[in-house]
C-alpha cells in the first residue's frame, strides 16, 4: 500500500511539473535564492561547530557538568545540553544533527537520544528575530516574545515527554568514545557539515516547489483568509506559512506564528528524517512532540497577549530589519567557510573522513 501511494505521489508531480512548468521553475529558482542568501551560510557554521563539539570530546565533558540539571529535569545525561544548546541556537535541524553525532560518538545511549530528539531540534534565533519579529510583524519585541515562547514551548515538551527515571544504580553513563585527532577531527566534521547542509537545501527547493504547484493548480489558495493559507502553507514549509502571515499583529496571527514556529513544517521534518537515517531514532514519536511543542508556544503566545494587551499597543509596527543588520558578519562569514571547506575537501580528492564516525 505505501509503495501505491509513493507512485501515486510521483505521478501526481510529474504532472504537475508537466501542466505548471512556469510556476516550478519560479518556485524552484525562489528555494535556490532562499537557500543561497540564507539557509547555507547559516547553518553550514553550526554544522561544523556541532560537529568540531561533539567529535572533539564535548559531550562526555558536559555529561559530567550537566548531569545534575538534565538529570532531575528531562531524564537524560548531561551530554544532552550540547544538543538543547546548539538546538536552541542554531536552528533546524542543528539540535537532530546533534543528537546523532552524540548517539554516534556513545555520549549517550538510543533512548536518551530519542528522549533529547522531542526537544533538542528547534527553530533559532536569528530566523524568528529577524523573519518572524522584524519582517513579518515589523516589532522586534514581538520577535523575542516569540522566541521566549518558543523556547519555553521546547523545555515543556521535553518534561512532558521525559523517560521514567530509573534508579541511579540501573542508569548507564555512556563514557563516549575517544576523540578523533586534529586532523581527522577538522576533516570528518567539514565532511558531515556539507553533506547535511546540503540535504537541507534539497528538501527546501523541493517543498518550495510543492507549494507553488499547489498554488498553480488550486488558485484558490490564494483567495483564502490569511491565518488559513498560511497554515495550510506552514504545515508543508515553516518559513512559507510564517512570511504569510505578513501585515497587522493580532493575538490569532502570533499564535500561529508560534505554532508554525514549534511545529516545524514537513520539509524540516524531511530534513531531520535525511540526517537520522540508519540511526534506530524514530519518526513518530518526534511528530508527535513537535505537534506538542507547536500547541504549547501557541498556547503561551495567545496567552500573554491576552493577559497583557499592552504587548500588542507598544512600539511602532513597521520598523523591520533585514537579517543582515541583525547579524551583520554571519552571512558573509557562513559563505568563506562554506567555500573554503569545499575547496578543502576537492582538493583532497574527496577522500576526507576516512576513518568512519
Amino acid at each position: 500500500m505505501s509503495r501505491f501511494f509513493t507512485a501515486l505521489a510521483a505521478l501526481l508531480f510529474a504532472l504537475a511539473l508537466l501542466f505548471f512548468p512556469q510556476a516550478g521553475a519560479e518556485a524552484a529558482r525562489s528555494g535556490l535564492l532562499l537557500c543561497g542568501e540564507t539557509i547555507l551560510p547559516a547553518l553550514f557554521p553550526y554544522f561544523v561547530m556541532s560537529n568540531l563539539l561533539i567529535y572533539g570530546g564535548l559531550g562526555a565533558r558536559l555529561s559530567r557538568v550537566l548531569q545534575p540539571i538534565m538529570s532531575p529535569l528531562f531524564h537524560v545525561g548531561g551530554s544532552g545540553g550540547a544538543a538543547l544548546a546548539l538546538g536552541l541556537a542554531g536552528g533546524y535541524p542543528t539540535g537532530a544533527a546533534t543528537v546523532r553525532s552524540l548517539l554516534e560518538q556513545c555520549a549517550c545511549t538510543l533512548e536518551e537520544a530519542q528522549s533529547l530528539l522531542h526537544f533538542c531540534n528547534n527553530s533559532g534565533p536569528a530566523f524568528i528575530l529577524a523573519v518572524a519579529g522584524s519582517a513579518v510583524f515589523g516589532r522586534m519585541d514581538l520577535g523575542l516574545l516569540l522566541f521566549a515562547a518558543h523556547t519555553l514551548g521546547a523545555l515543556g515538551t521535553g518534561l512532558l515527554l521525559r523517560r521514567p527515571s530509573q534508579p541511579a544504580h540501573l542508569k548507564a553513563a555512556p563514557g563516549g568514545k575517544t576523540p578523533l585527532p586534529p586532523g581527522s577531527l577538522l576533516t570528518a566534521s567539514v565532511q558531515k557539515a556539507l553533506t547535511a547542509s546540503l540535504q537541507v537545501s534539497a528538501y527546501v527547493v523541493l517543498f518550495t516547489v510543492l507549494i507553488g504547484l499547489l498554488r498553480a493548480a488550486f488558485p484558490v489558495i490564494d483567495t483564502l483568509p490569511a491565518p488559513a493559507a498560511a497554515l495550510l502553507a506552514g504545515l508543508i514549509e515553516v518559513s512559507t506559512g510564517v512570511c504569510a502571515l505578513t501585515g497587522s499583529a493580532t493575538p490569532l496571527s502570533l499564535a500561529l506564528c508560534a505554532f508554525l514556529l514549534g511545529w516545524g513544517g514537513f520539509s524540516v521534518h524531511c530534513q531531520t528524517a535525511a540526517l537520522l537515517e540508519g540511526s534506530g531514532l524514530r519518526m513518530g514519536p518526534y511528530l508527535g512532540a513537535k505537534l506538542l511543542h507547536g500547541l504549547l508556544s501557541a498556547g503561551l503566545t495567545l496567552g500573554s497577549t491576552l493577559c497583557f494587551p499592552s504587548l500588542l499597543a507598544a512600539g511602532t509596527p513597521g520598523g523591520q530589519t533585514a537579517l543582515t543588520a541583525l547579524f551583520p558578519v554571519s552571512i558573509p562569514l557562513g559563505w568563506v567557510i562554506w567555500t573554503l571547506a569545499a575547496l578543502f575537501l576537492i582538493k583532497r580528492g574527496g577522500n576526507a573522513g576516512e576513518k568512519p564516525v
